[in-house]
């Protein structure tokens, strides 16, 4: 069994075509983190230990997995699992985590505003290019994607996201104490501070295989990103 964490702006549903390339070799469950999909409004205030709590509440409730795999924030989300729950998680695969060692934090001020003013699409473009790391082509092909208007949709979980990152510890050394094997994935043409969190998490962990994909960036491929999750 594989446990898939959606990215920022995600839901369950933005997992269902990794799972459909992963189906004969995983069953595939896909987790809805607080806020966002059919989950409901959260009744605390934005915190990693909220979000990991999460996690390990659905891996007790599923029974034991053989993977654990992030990607984007999600991918900061099974970093923390894995370190805070390490007889919760064997293995980890994440998929480009916006650490905050590198991560250009956004105005809260701003995407606060732009959230109260309800100008969704435009807050997700700009944050996109910004802090999502997408550049001008890969934010066509994601605007021309079916789930579009998902992500759109999802813009008021933006806040609560950035404030879980900007509140983690920047120091990438402490992921040393993850015992799970790990992969770490990447695209070639993603923004370079995402390439450099790669890099240093990588460095960081005891046992861990990175995986580049060519061509791919943040808005990766699902075929693609299945076949760097299956063992080698």
């Amino acid at each position: 069994m594989l446990l898939a964490v959606h990215g920022g702006l995600g839901s369950a549903v933005s997992m269902l075509a990794l799972a459909g390339h992963l189906a004969e070799h995983y069953t595939v469950v896909a987790v809805n983190c607080r806020g966002h999909g059919t989950s409901g409004v959260p009744q605390s205030p934005p915190g990693i230990g909220h979000e990991v709590a999460d996690i390990t509440a659905v891996i007790d409730a599923l029974g034991p997995i053989e993977v654990l795999f992030g990607y984007s924030f999600g991918a900061v989300l099974a970093l923390e699992t894995a370190l805070r729950a390490p007889d919760r998680v064997p293995r980890l695969a994440v998929y480009e985590p916006p650490l905050p060692v590198t991560y250009p934090i956004p105005d809260f001020a701003a995407v606060d505003a732009a959230i109260t003013g309800g100008d969704y699409e435009r807050l997700i473009l700009d944050a996109s290019a910004e802090s999502g790391g997408l550049s001008p082509a890969e934010l066509a092909a994601l605007r021309s994607d079916p789930l579009w208007w998902h992500k759109v949709a999802q813009a008021p979980t933006l806040a609560a996201t950035l404030r879980v990152l900007a509140d983690l510890d920047p120091d990438v050394s402490r992921y040393t104490a993850i015992t799970a094997p790990t992969t770490v994935i990447t695209g070639t043409t993603s923004a370079d501070y995402l390439l450099d969190a790669a890099d240093r998490l990588t460095g960081a962990l005891p046992t861990a295989t990175r995986k580049t994909l060519p061509g791919q960036g943040h808005h990766v491929d699902p075929g693609a990103l299945a076949h760097a999750l299956l063992p080698d």
